[in-house]
């Protein structure tokens, strides 16, 4: 699995600077009047009023464990000869927040400690910084130990929904619709409609809505996307449209039985209206630009994606799917600014984000 670092940003504080006349202590301490805690700033004291020191220190150690377990490869050889255990790695955090020294304390063999390794330090490599270890009211430097579990876990073929639906991700078949995929575009095409009152407004976008198939065939809309900021009017039409597909639908098969499990389903709005027709035009140029952004992408090509993304929003500024792919592909070149620019633009547009998540780790709140 490619390792990106979505959700991850930490604070950049500036620390008490000795004067040139002073000389500059080296010790690495193991002992200080206050050890160091990694600077999240979701975990920031400012944004929990009534946060205790400790709270705050909590709340900064558990998210990094988390982070890190979330950014680890298990190693192919770990897997085969089922190694598990726990890894601690030691580092030294220096007066000015950033980690050196890093040494592989306690191993457990086939790659894990190095992954370990690999981990850490790449995210010190994005901006992870921490509150310096305080002797005699000054930073100083300390050594810090991180313990970092490896447990193999067998992944089940499902997951449960907030009702307690077992809903599948892995399936012997997938869900069918009646006639095949080429009746389903024509379904789409055909029965879809746009707002009467919306005509000569020439709104265009995608709205995207993830269905819950059920395993006797019935249909239910978890969630839906507008990317545009259509509106509701459109959004209730594109909800209509995925109504309509009920009994339709054959469902997944997982172990010769029919399960329930979600689909996407994409619908496009474009005004029919004489007068929309350079704004339909526009849409479709933009379109193909973001595709182009795409391939580039698939490609390893980053920055040449960020050019395509960047020509298509310059045609449909607005367009919250193209602001977050652009932003995501900045966020793994380390250029965060510029991808909070493009991920709190998301948040502005639509009120709320489909990864708020990441983005308040990114970010901020």
């Amino acid at each position: 699995m490619k390792i990106t670092f979505f959700g991850i940003l930490f604070s950049l504080f500036s620390f008490c600077l000795f004067a040139q006349t002073e000389a500059i202590d080296t010790t690495v301490y193991d002992i200080a009047e206050s050890t160091p805690s990694p600077l999240l700033k979701s975990c920031l004291a400012e944004k929990h009023p009534g946060w205790t020191t400790d709270s705050v220190r909590r709340c900064s150690e558990l998210q990094l464990l988390v982070i890190l377990s979330q950014n680890i490869r298990y190693p192919e050889a770990a897997r085969e000869n089922d190694t598990e255990g726990t890894v601690v790695i030691s580092f030294v955090v220096e007066p000015d927040g950033a980690m050196s020294n890093y040494k592989i304390v306690k191993d457990i063999g086939d790659g894990c400690g190095p992954e370990a390794l690999r981990v850490l330090q790449a995210l010190e490599g994005v901006g992870l910084r921490w509150q310096p270890g305080i002797r005699d009211g000054k930073p100083v430097r300390m050594r810090q130990s991180l313990p970092l579990r490896f447990k193999l876990q067998e992944a089940l073929p499902y997951y449960l929904s907030e009702s307690g639906d077992s809903i599948y991700s892995t399936y012997d078949t997938g869900p069918g619709f009646a006639g095949g995929i080429d009746s389903l575009i024509s379904f789409v095409l055909n029965r879809l409609k746009y707002p009467t009152d919306y005509l000569d407004s020439c709104k265009t976008g995608v709205i995207e809505m993830s269905l819950l198939l059920y395993d006797d065939g019935g249909v239910e809309i978890e969630n839906q996307l507008d990317f545009s900021n259509l509106g509701s009017e459109f959004q209730w039409e594109a909800l209509r449209l995925a109504h309509r597909t009920e009994g339709m639908w054959t469902p997944a098969t997982y172990a010769g039985k029919p399960v329930t499990t979600t689909l996407p389903l994409r619908v496009l709005f474009k005004s029919n209206n004489n007068t929309c027709k350079a704004a339909n035009e526009r849409f479709d140029k933009a379109t193909l630009l973001a595709d182009e952004g795409a391939g580039l992408f698939e490609q390893n090509k980053p920055e040449e994606a960020i050019g395509k993304w960047t020509e298509a929003l310059a045609m449909q500024p607005d367009n919250t799917e193209w602001l977050y792919y652009r932003g995501t592909t900045l966020l793994n070149l380390n250029r965060r600014d510029e991808a909070c620019l493009d991920f709190n633009r998301v948040k502005q547009i639509l009120g709320i984000t489909w990864f708020e998540t990441v983005r308040k780790l990114v970010c901020g709140w």
